[in-house]
C-alpha cells in the first residue's frame, strides 16, 4: 500500500454546489490541475464530505472539517493513474482524452491503489485564490 508523502500539497476551491477545482503542488501528482462535478454531503455544521470520480478512473472522497481546519481524504487511484502519474499532470482541458485513457490501462481497469491522507488546512481564501475559474458547461464525468 502506498504511503502518504508529507511533500504532497493541495489547493482546492469549492466553486459551487456542483463543482470543485483543485491543483496539486507536490508529490507524485505535482502539476495536476483539474475540476470535477462533485457531490457534497453535510455531516454536521462545518463538516462536509465531498466526493468525485476522475477521468483517470480515480475515485476521491474528502471530509472537510472547517472548524478544525482538517482534511481527511481517501483516494482510490486507477492502475493507470498511479503507475503513469506523469501522464496525469497538466490541465484537464489540454489532456482530457489522455487522462481518460489512463482509466482503461490493464491489468484490470477496476484495480485501485488506495491512498488515505490527512492534512491541516494552512490557508483559507475568500474565493478561488490562485486557481483558474471554470465554466459550468465544461465536461466532467
Amino acid at each position: 500500500m502506498p504511503v502518504p508523502s508529507p511533500s504532497w500539497k493541495y489547493e482546492f476551491w469549492v466553486k459551487n454546489h456542483e463543482r470543485i477545482v483543485y491543483a496539486i503542488h507536490g508529490g507524485p501528482m505535482n502539476g495536476r490541475r483539474n475540476y470535477q462535478t462533485a457531490y457534497y454531503q453535510r455531516i454536521r455544521p462545518n463538516l462536509w464530505q465531498i466526493s468525485w470520480t476522475e477521468e483517470t478512473g480515480t475515485i476521491v472522497t474528502m471530509a472537510l472539517d472547517q472548524e478544525e481546519k482538517r482534511v481527511t481524504t481517501a483516494m482510490f487511484f486507477s492502475y493507470g493513474h498511479w503507475n503513469k502519474p506523469e501522464e496525469a499532470h497538466g490541465y484537464k482541458r489540454d489532456k482530457l482524452d489522455q487522462w481518460r485513457e489512463l482509466a482503461m490501462i490493464k491489468p484490470e481497469p477496476t484495480n485501485k491503489v488506495p491512498l488515505p491522507e490527512q492534512a491541516t488546512i494552512d490557508k483559507v481564501y475568500e474565493g478561488r485564490g490562485e486557481l483558474e475559474d471554470i465554466e459550468m458547461d465544461w465536461p466532467t464525468l
